[in-house]
Parts: structure tokens; sequence; C-alpha cells
């Protein structure tokens, strides 16, 4: 059973993203397994304490999205969002996908099993 949201979490996640539901571009390049990591060069101050939460976890390597939802424990619409400004503003970079000729995509399904490969190893 998932429990359940409160409603001080869903207004706190609406003050978070100043009410946004989707990065502002970047909405096809952040899905599950994006890897993102953090750039050296760019300073945090005037960052919000949860993007300099983030860019603090990526400082370490590259991470997908759902590991950075999952250690800051955030869910993933409102990890999407600050993820997305921060690649606006150069905090963060991704790493192209390298797919291998003759390569198929992933499936949401292959996706899915790997996620719960990677929780379940946990």
């Amino acid at each position: 059973m998932t429990p359940q949201r409160r409603r001080g979490d869903l207004v706190r996640s609406f003050v978070i993203t100043g009410g946004r539901s989707r990065p502002s571009r970047n909405t096809h390049v952040l899905d599950v397994i994006t890897m993102v990591t953090a750039t050296q060069d760019k300073p945090v101050t005037g960052l919000g304490p949860e993007q300099r939460a983030m860019v603090d976890l990526c400082r370490g390597g590259y991470l997908s999205v759902v590991e950075v939802a999952g250690h800051l424990r955030q869910p993933l619409t409102v990890t999407r969002v600050l993820l997305g400004d921060l690649l606006d503003t150069g905090h963060l970079v991704i790493r192209a996908r390298e797919s291998a000729p003759g390569t198929a995509e992933l499936t949401d399904a292959d996706i899915l099993g790997r996620l719960l490969h990677g929780l379940q190893a946990l």
C-alpha cells in the first residue's frame, strides 16, 4: 500500500516548482534514465535548497533522473522541473544517449525492469 500524500506535501511541491508541472524546455530530454551530472564551474549561490542539494549530489558523477529523485525524496515531476531549470542555467549537463548500431530502443517495460532490479539491489 502506498503512503497517503498530505496536503502540505502537495502545497510544498507547488511552491518548490513555482507552480509548474513540466520543465521549461528539455521535456523530451529528461526521462527517468537520463544521466545528469554537475558542472564544476557554476556557483550555487542564488539556488533554492532543493536545487543546491541536486547540484551537490550530482557533483559525484552521473546519476539518472530517477536516482536523483530517490536520493532527495522528491516526486519525479518535481525533480524533472528542477533538473530542467538547472540544465537551462548550465549547472547540470546530460550525457548523450549512446546506442550501438542495430540495437533497439528500450521499451517502458525494460526500463521499469531495470529500475526494479536496481531498487532490489539496495
